[in-house]
């Protein structure tokens, strides 16, 4: 453990890289926003003065500072392009979102994350106390903002910078919702769990979550054999989505007029779904609710492709429908589990009656999962990486000759 005199050096030494990075700023003070951005600097600096002249210096109160994360930003608002920094957007009435950084004529939105690795990873997956937010959910948030503030008819770009790198599991999730990532990439420090049954501690029911998005026919091959009394399977709208989608069946080698159908096939040709599914499917039994299937059905009917349709019939066969209210009534956590934000109805109903009749729920929702988590509720799922319908699409998109 360092001595004072340590300590007072790191100080010293944190001080004046707080100042410097104020020197920097000075050179881009027209750009939006750098005033506040010096302003948090100094506040952080002002701070560590206090305990300069204390001089009782604690090796946490050291740690915690918040420099190291803004001198990323300094570093990033220093590259070409960059138009504001710390932008205030407004979500609703009562929710506003900070950008980090804005560059690219106000078309791509970045995030600076300067976190360790390791911890990023273990809030992501639950390890963290009662309402934390992920990194996760700090992506859902930029997407779901920036479809709020289009530039030039277009979505903004989301960026997350990860400047101490991040783990490749976190990163695929990441990607997997829409965001671009940059940093070093880096191997899983822990395995895979599959299941963690103390997520909630307030569970009597030793409820179980895969919230990690497998990618590998391994991984789901050990999620089943570690959890042999799971047979039967919940099928949300995602999973039956992404099971009869002619992009997951052979068809991803096109670039659609939709950027996100583009992305998505590209992510399919490096990590397909089905496989995971068919895998996860065999020997289950698949059921779902009727607001599941009629909500499904009707997205099919209206966008889906001749083949689609024709694998949306043959699942029917594999498949039983119960009335949402099969199994009786919720329990009191999930009954009471208020529908908003990422908590959405439809997901509500569809993830309580997997809950009801003891099945693992399928789902490309891992906002709702999260969303319910911090809520304080948790559910038996299995997240899988989203697709849509794109067969309807196929015919004004161009053609990958592979």
């Amino acid at each position: 453990m360092a001595n004072s005199e340590e300590l007072l050096a790191m100080l010293d030494d944190k001080i004046n890289f707080g100042q410097e990075l104020m020197v920097k700023l000075q050179s881009i003070q027209d750009i939006d926003g750098v005033m506040k951005l010096q302003r948090k600097i100094r506040q952080e600096v002002e701070f560590l003065k206090k305990l300069q002249k204390s001089k009782k210096v604690k090796i946490e109160q050291l740690a915690c500072s918040n420099l190291r994360h803004l001198g990323a930003m300094v570093e990033c608002a220093l590259r070409p392009g960059v138009v504001a920094v710390c932008k205030i957007f407004h979500i609703n009435d009562e929710s506003k979102l900070v950008i980090d950084i804005i560059c690219d004529e106000g078309k791509t939105w970045c995030k600076v994350i300067a976190r360790n690795p390791k911890s990023l990873s273990a809030l992501s997956s639950g390890n963290a106390s009662y309402g934390a937010r992920s990194i996760l959910d700090q992506a859902e948030d930029y997407i779901e903002c920036a479809k709020l503030y289009p530039c030039m008819y277009q979505l903004p770009k989301v960026v997350f910078e990860f400047v101490s790198g991040i783990e490749e599991s976190l990163a695929n999730r990441l990607k997997a919702v829409g965001v671009i990532v940059k940093g070093e990439i880096l191997a899983d420090s822990n395995p895979i769990e599959e299941y963690d049954d103390s997520l909630d501690s307030e569970s009597t029911d030793n409820e179980s979550i895969h919230e990690r998005q497998p990618t590998t026919l391994q991984e789901v091959s050990e999620c089943i054999s570690s959890h042999p009394e799971i047979t039967t399977l919940n099928l949300d709208v995602t999973a039956m989505m992404a099971y009869v989608s002619n992009m997951t069946n052979g068809h991803c080698n096109y670039v659609f007029k939709q950027e996100v159908l583009t992305q998505q096939s590209e992510w399919d040709a490096e990590r397909p779904v089905k496989p995971i599914l068919d895998k996860l499917f065999e020997g289950k039994t698949l059921i779902c609710c009727n607001t599941a299937w009629d909500d499904f059905q009707k997205i099919v009917n209206t966008l889906g492709g001749p083949m689609e349709k024709i694998r949306t019939a043959e699942l029917k066969q594999r498949l039983t429908v119960f009335p949402d209210d099969y199994g009786g009534t919720d329990d009191y956590p999930r009954h009471n589990l208020k529908v908003r934000g990422h908590v959405r109805l439809r997901s509500k109903i569809i993830f309580n009656f997997g809950h009801r009749v003891k099945a693992l729920t399928v789902s490309a929702n891992e906002g709702f999962v999260r969303a319910a988590k911090q809520q304080g509720v948790t559910y038996a799922a299995f997240i899988h990486e989203s697709r849509a319908l794109t067969e309807g699409k196929e015919a004004s998109a161009k053609k990958i000759i592979l």
